[in-house]
Protein backbone atom coordinates (compact mmCIF):
# COMPACT_ATOMS: atom_id res chain seq x y z
CA UNK A 1 0.00 0.00 0.00
CA UNK A 2 1.34 3.19 -1.00
CA UNK A 3 -0.08 7.19 -0.05
CA UNK A 4 -1.38 7.48 -3.63
CA UNK A 5 -3.09 4.58 -3.40
CA UNK A 6 -5.77 5.63 -0.65
CA UNK A 7 -9.13 6.23 -2.59
CA UNK A 8 -12.88 7.15 -1.75
CA UNK A 9 -15.37 3.83 -2.37
CA UNK A 10 -18.56 3.84 -1.40
CA UNK A 11 -18.28 -0.05 -1.87
CA UNK A 12 -15.53 -0.56 0.20
CA UNK A 13 -15.72 -3.12 3.28
CA UNK A 14 -14.99 -2.26 6.67
CA UNK A 15 -12.12 -3.59 8.24
CA UNK A 16 -10.87 -3.43 12.13
CA UNK A 17 -7.64 -2.44 12.59
CA UNK A 18 -5.68 -5.03 15.84
CA UNK A 19 -4.06 -3.57 18.74
CA UNK A 20 -0.77 -3.84 17.16
CA UNK A 21 -1.95 -1.65 14.16
CA UNK A 22 -1.89 -4.61 11.87
CA UNK A 23 -5.58 -5.31 9.75
CA UNK A 24 -6.46 -8.63 8.42
CA UNK A 25 -7.90 -8.19 5.02
CA UNK A 26 -9.74 -10.94 2.70
CA UNK A 27 -9.72 -10.89 -1.27
CA UNK A 28 -13.39 -10.77 -1.56
CA UNK A 29 -12.85 -12.34 -5.00
CA UNK A 30 -10.54 -15.28 -4.08
CA UNK A 31 -11.16 -14.68 0.12
CA UNK A 32 -7.10 -14.94 0.48
CA UNK A 33 -6.46 -13.41 3.72
CA UNK A 34 -3.55 -11.18 4.28
CA UNK A 35 -2.61 -9.38 7.31
CA UNK A 36 -0.78 -6.12 6.50
CA UNK A 37 0.66 -2.81 9.21
CA UNK A 38 -1.82 0.26 8.93
CA UNK A 39 -0.46 1.98 11.55
CA UNK A 40 0.64 4.82 9.26
CA UNK A 41 -3.21 5.50 8.30
CA UNK A 42 -4.07 6.37 12.11
CA UNK A 43 -5.88 9.26 12.46
CA UNK A 44 -5.50 10.30 8.58
CA UNK A 45 -6.79 7.72 5.96
CA UNK A 46 -9.56 5.70 6.20
CA UNK A 47 -9.50 4.40 2.63
CA UNK A 48 -7.26 2.31 1.68
CA UNK A 49 -6.96 0.40 -2.25
CA UNK A 50 -5.53 -3.08 -1.72
CA UNK A 51 -4.20 -5.38 -4.47
CA UNK A 52 -4.58 -9.58 -4.14
CA UNK A 53 -1.92 -11.93 -5.33
CA UNK A 54 -4.66 -13.32 -7.81
CA UNK A 55 -4.61 -9.33 -9.35
CA UNK A 56 -7.73 -8.27 -7.80
CA UNK A 57 -7.77 -5.06 -6.89
CA UNK A 58 -10.22 -3.70 -3.95
CA UNK A 59 -11.14 -0.79 -1.46
CA UNK A 60 -11.17 -1.27 2.15
CA UNK A 61 -12.42 1.15 4.98
CA UNK A 62 -10.00 0.86 7.77
CA UNK A 63 -11.95 1.24 11.38
CA UNK A 64 -9.33 2.04 13.85
CA UNK A 65 -12.04 1.89 17.17
CA UNK A 66 -10.66 -0.38 20.32
CA UNK A 67 -13.83 -3.38 19.94
CA UNK A 68 -15.09 -4.68 16.72
CA UNK A 69 -18.61 -4.99 17.44
CA UNK A 70 -20.32 -7.07 14.76
CA UNK A 71 -23.47 -8.08 13.70
CA UNK A 72 -24.66 -11.32 14.30
CA UNK A 73 -28.08 -13.77 14.40
CA UNK A 74 -26.25 -17.00 16.61
CA UNK A 75 -28.91 -18.54 18.90
CA UNK A 76 -27.87 -19.58 22.01
CA UNK A 77 -28.71 -20.16 25.88
CA UNK A 78 -28.06 -18.59 29.12
CA UNK A 79 -28.10 -19.52 32.92
CA UNK A 80 -28.84 -16.72 34.85
CA UNK A 81 -27.15 -17.65 38.41
CA UNK A 82 -28.38 -14.11 40.34
CA UNK A 83 -32.04 -15.42 39.88
CA UNK A 84 -32.00 -18.64 41.10
CA UNK A 85 -30.61 -20.16 38.19
CA UNK A 86 -33.31 -19.72 35.51
CA UNK A 87 -32.21 -20.86 32.05
CA UNK A 88 -33.82 -19.78 28.43
CA UNK A 89 -33.03 -19.01 24.51
CA UNK A 90 -31.37 -16.18 23.38
CA UNK A 91 -30.19 -14.88 20.36
CA UNK A 92 -26.92 -12.85 20.05
CA UNK A 93 -27.36 -9.18 17.69
CA UNK A 94 -23.91 -8.23 17.80
CA UNK A 95 -20.69 -9.14 19.35
CA UNK A 96 -17.15 -7.89 20.48
CA UNK A 97 -13.84 -8.70 22.18
CA UNK A 98 -15.53 -7.78 25.70
CA UNK A 99 -19.03 -8.48 25.43
CA UNK A 100 -22.44 -8.39 22.99
CA UNK A 101 -26.20 -7.45 23.17
CA UNK A 102 -28.52 -10.20 22.87
CA UNK A 103 -32.79 -10.83 22.57
CA UNK A 104 -34.60 -12.90 24.51
CA UNK A 105 -38.08 -13.58 25.25
CA UNK A 106 -37.51 -13.85 28.80
CA UNK A 107 -36.35 -10.10 29.02
CA UNK A 108 -38.01 -10.13 32.63
CA UNK A 109 -35.83 -12.79 33.59
CA UNK A 110 -32.67 -9.92 33.79
CA UNK A 111 -31.40 -6.93 35.97
CA UNK A 112 -28.33 -4.57 35.79
CA UNK A 113 -25.44 -6.67 36.89
CA UNK A 114 -26.77 -9.78 37.04
CA UNK A 115 -24.06 -12.72 36.91
CA UNK A 116 -25.11 -15.36 34.02
CA UNK A 117 -23.28 -18.11 31.93
CA UNK A 118 -23.99 -17.70 28.35
CA UNK A 119 -23.88 -20.82 25.23
CA UNK A 120 -23.35 -20.01 21.61
CA UNK A 121 -22.00 -21.02 18.34
CA UNK A 122 -20.70 -19.27 15.86
CA UNK A 123 -21.97 -19.35 12.56
CA UNK A 124 -18.88 -20.54 11.25
CA UNK A 125 -17.41 -23.49 9.07
CA UNK A 126 -16.18 -25.56 12.54
CA UNK A 127 -18.97 -24.07 14.14
CA UNK A 128 -16.88 -23.68 17.43
CA UNK A 129 -19.12 -23.10 20.73
CA UNK A 130 -18.10 -19.72 22.96
CA UNK A 131 -18.86 -20.36 26.63
CA UNK A 132 -19.00 -17.11 28.18
CA UNK A 133 -19.29 -15.87 31.97
CA UNK A 134 -21.31 -12.48 32.00
CA UNK A 135 -22.73 -9.57 33.95
CA UNK A 136 -25.58 -7.50 32.36
CA UNK A 137 -24.38 -3.94 32.01
CA UNK A 138 -27.51 -2.28 30.49
CA UNK A 139 -31.30 -3.26 29.21
CA UNK A 140 -32.97 -1.68 26.54
CA UNK A 141 -36.41 -2.62 25.59
CA UNK A 142 -35.95 -6.36 24.47
CA UNK A 143 -32.45 -6.15 24.31
CA UNK A 144 -29.68 -7.09 26.76
CA UNK A 145 -26.03 -5.96 27.06
CA UNK A 146 -23.38 -8.07 28.51
CA UNK A 147 -19.57 -7.33 29.21
CA UNK A 148 -17.93 -10.59 29.19
CA UNK A 149 -16.07 -11.47 32.89
CA UNK A 150 -13.17 -13.42 31.64
CA UNK A 151 -11.69 -14.27 28.15
CA UNK A 152 -12.93 -17.17 25.92
CA UNK A 153 -13.00 -20.66 27.83
CA UNK A 154 -14.02 -23.09 24.86
CA UNK A 155 -12.53 -21.65 21.71
CA UNK A 156 -9.70 -22.82 20.27
CA UNK A 157 -7.44 -19.45 21.08
CA UNK A 158 -8.50 -16.18 18.65
CA UNK A 159 -11.13 -17.99 17.33
CA UNK A 160 -13.28 -15.16 18.35
CA UNK A 161 -11.02 -12.36 17.11
CA UNK A 162 -10.79 -14.18 13.59
CA UNK A 163 -14.70 -14.33 13.88
CA UNK A 164 -14.93 -10.52 14.28
CA UNK A 165 -12.39 -9.39 11.54
CA UNK A 166 -13.62 -12.03 8.94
Amino acid sequence: MREDEIMSDANSRKIHVRNNDTAVISCPLCSRPKTIPVGSYRGSKTRVKIKCGCKNIFTVNLEFRKNVRKKTNLSGGFTNHSQNNIRGDIVVRDLSMSGFKFVSMDIDKFMNGDEMTVLFKLDIADSATIKKKVIVRNIHENAVGCEFEKFIQYAPEGTLEFYLMS
